[in-house]
C-alpha cells in the first residue's frame, strides 16, 4: 500500500464520524420549545405567506410534538380550532411584539391596534398593562372575527 493511499483511507475514516455527528446535531429536535424560523423563507401553515415579521409570529407544537409555524397569532388560533387540538396537549408560543423573542402564548398579555401580517391586530408581551387582554380574551377576539 502506498503512503498516499494510506493517508486517503485514514482521512476518509476520520471524516465519517465527524459527518455523522454533524448530521445528528442538525437533526436533533428536543420535541419541546419553539424551533428555529428561517425568516423570509418558512411559510405560514395556514395561509402560506412567508414568516417575515419577527414581532407577530407564532408556533404551535401539536399533540404529537410536531412544530407548526404561523405569521400571525390569529392564524395560529384559527388553525388550532380547525384541527381540534386540546390546549392542554399542545405548546404554543408567540413572539414579543417589542423584542421579537419567543414567549409562552398562554401566559402572554395581548394588545389590540397593531399592524399584523394577517390583520388580526394583536401583539403579545409579557408585561401587563392597562387595557391588555389575557390569552383567553385574545383568542375569543380572533374567533369572533372569523376568517
Amino acid at each position: 500500500m502506498s503512503r498516499r493511499h494510506f493517508f486517503r483511507q485514514i482521512g476518509a475514516l476520520a471524516a465519517v464520524p465527524l459527518a455523522g455527528s454533524l448530521l445528528t446535531a442538525c437533526a436533533e429536535d428536543p420535541n419541546t420549545g419553539p424551533v428555529e424560523v428561517k425568516w423570509d423563507r418558512d411559510p405560514c401553515e395556514r395561509c402560506n405567506m412567508v414568516l417575515s415579521d419577527r414581532h407577530y409570529a407564532a408556533q404551535i407544537r401539536d399533540p404529537q410534538r410536531v412544530p407548526h409555524k404561523f405569521d400571525d397569532f390569529g392564524d395560529a388560533i384559527i388553525f388550532m380550532k380547525e384541527k381540534g387540538w386540546p390546549e392542554d396537549q399542545i405548546e404554543f408560543w408567540v413572539t414579543d411584539y417589542k423584542t421579537g423573542l419567543w414567549i409562552n402564548a398562554f401566559k402572554a398579555r395581548y394588545f389590540g391596534g397593531k399592524m399584523t401580517p394577517m390583520g388580526y391586530g394583536l401583539g403579545a408581551t409579557t408585561i401587563p398593562n392597562p387595557g391588555d387582554m389575557s390569552y383567553e380574551e385574545a383568542k375569543q377576539n380572533v374567533l369572533a372575527r372569523g376568517k
